[in-house]
């Protein structure tokens, strides 16, 4: 898989996971578990889709997201 697809699979599930919940990414991947009611088949893919790419690039989810710059949100004008 190209840097660019990988990066695209990782953006879009980022953005499925900030549509679904008012957490921050750090609160979704960290210590702090998802509500039962935010945990939707697309929500629980999303999450896959990020632990999957950080192990198989040997890193944490956390660098995986700061390093593409994607762990804060930018900021709404």
């Amino acid at each position: 898989m190209s840097d660019e697809a990988l990066r695209a699979m990782i953006v879009t599930a980022v953005a499925q996971l900030r549509a679904s919940t008012d957490l921050t990414m750090s609160e979704i991947i960290g210590v702090s578990a998802l509500p039962e009611s935010a945990r939707t088949p697309e929500v629980c893919y999303s999450l896959g889709v990020i632990a999957g790419a950080a192990a198989a690039l040997r890193g944490t989810q956390h660098e995986l997201l700061d390093e593409l710059d994607l762990l804060l949100a930018p900021k709404r004008g």
